[in-house]
């Protein structure tokens, strides 16, 4: 797994209340409950926390993996 999957993993389960051995690459967004209004609020924090901007269009994730190879390809914020 990545540094960024492992980051994310270790945040989500903080997040939401959640087993680290719970969590993996293919846990999708949905089975955390998270709607899409969840979904926004989830890129604004991992935004904040790895310092990057992902623009909405590109915000159509349904996995952690999915998730994690976003915020590598994202922009960092100068």
């Amino acid at each position: 797994m990545s540094n960024t999957l492992n980051t994310l993993i270790e945040l989500v389960s903080v997040k939401f209340d959640k087993k680290i051995d719970e969590l993996g690459p293919d846990t999708t967004l949905e089975s955390l409950g998270v709607d899409s209004l969840g979904k926004i609020e989830l890129i604004f924090d991992l935004e904040d926390h790895f310092k990057v901007r992902i623009p909405n269009e590109d915000a159509k994730v349904d996995t952690l993996a999915e998730v994690a190879a976003l915020l590598d390809t994202a922009k960092p914020i100068n």
